[in-house]
């Protein structure tokens, strides 16, 4: 059986973090967030009981809600962590049965600017790219990619588009 998130790969955001690492300029720091709206990544997670329901012997999703770990900084920041694929995650944290949740970058976008979060952004593959996204900075591109949108200058793919895309992708870079 195959494991959840194994078949998450993210091969665009993967070149542009290293064209951007190679030559870190306006157009390759670009060309990385615009990869980094279009990817699914895999957040690591543990699975718990919601209070009250610890004696139930079956986890459904009634009973069970999602635990998102986080990293902390030497200064004691907290941050998400996002994957770009099983073996970064593997690089992090090489644990069997690894629970992770499949998300987009609106949703670990949410959860780092939520209040309640407590954390100063999120973080892609930590133990190897190590690409931080600040609140600041995240509430930015998502305010600027909404004003695009709005004023006509970028088109809002489907999820459809978004599957056909990223199998050409893998297409042309295996």
């Amino acid at each position: 059986m195959e494991s959840i998130g194994n078949d998450i790969i993210n091969p665009a955001l993967m070149l542009a973090i290293s064209r951007m690492k190679e030559h870190n300029n306006q157009d390759t720091q670009n060309k990385m967030v615009e990869e980094a709206l279009n990817a699914r990544f895999l957040v690591p997670c543990e699975m718990k009981f919601a209070p009250g329901t610890e004696h139930e012997q079956k986890r459904t999703p009634a009973n069970t809600f999602p635990n998102i770990n986080l990293i902390k900084t030497t200064e004691g920041k907290l941050y998400f962590m996002a994957f770009t694929d099983m073996g970064e995650l593997k690089k992090w944290q090489d644990k069997d049965g690894q629970n992770v949740l499949i998300m987009s970058f609106d949703d670990v976008a949410g959860l780092a600017l939520n209040p309640k979060s407590n954390t100063e952004g999120f973080v892609i593959n930590p133990s190897t790219t190590n690409v931080v996204f600040q609140n600041q900075l995240i509430a930015t591109i998502l305010h600027n990619r909404d004003q695009a949108i709005k004023d006509g200058k970028m088109h809002v793919v489907s999820p459809k588009e978004m599957e056909i895309k990223r199998r050409k992708q893998e297409t042309e870079l295996s």
